[in-house]
């Protein structure tokens, strides 16, 4: 799951929505990340991890991948991942009683507000972030395309994902259905894993 998902899913804690945030720019041991890192934005990195492992194991995520077309096997959970985001910026009312609008502004503050924490690659994505709204504008799926084109760009083999819109929308009906039956069984997940 993509940047939109693993916010919400961190829950209300603020240093848990950073560090689930976080976990996506840092490597390593907790261990080691616990000497950069207070406890609370640990946490976030810790369910980060469980819910990445639990998303890429769960038949229905694997469904969604296995949609994609052979030529993008390499980058499907990639492109699923984004397409999961804008299906739940789409979907939003149904799983968070926040607007979608207030989360996303408490997130970007969040981030203002936690600058010298981030880590270095985060800390020069932030002010792009905010300016063009990412979280904000995966709804349109012309965005979602720019991110794929965007995210190209850095890869070793750039045209990975150049285009790759193309696949979530042939395949938009699915990968709809298979979102909407995942995403409930993620929130329990989270809310186990904090038990």
């Amino acid at each position: 799951m993509n940047y939109l998902a693993h916010l919400l899913l961190a829950g209300p804690v603020p240093e848990h929505r950073l560090g689930g945030l976080i976990a996506d720019f840092v490597r390593g041991r907790i261990e080691m990340l616990a000497q950069s890192y207070p406890e609370p934005v640990l946490q976030g990195i810790i369910e980060h991890r469980k819910i990445d492992s639990f998303t890429d194991a769960h038949p229905l995520f694997l469904a969604s991948r296995a949609r994609i077309s052979p030529s993008r096997r390499r980058v499907a959970g990639i492109i699923v991942d984004l397409a999961y985001d804008h299906l739940l910026s789409k979907h939003w009312q149904r799983f968070s009683d926040e607007p979608k609008a207030k989360f996303i502004q408490s997130v970007y503050q969040l981030l203002q507000d936690n600058h010298a924490l981030l880590p270095e690659r985060l800390q020069s994505m932030v002010p792009a972030m905010i300016a063009h709204d990412w979280l904000g504008s995966y709804e349109k799926l012309a965005t979602l395309g720019l991110a794929f084109d965007r995210m190209s760009m850095r890869m070793k083999r750039t045209d990975a994902l150049i285009g790759a819109l193309g696949e979530v929308e042939r395949e938009y009906e699915h990968l709809e259905k298979d979102f909407l039956a995942f995403f409930p069984e993620a929130i329990t997940f989270t809310q186990t894993i904090r038990e």
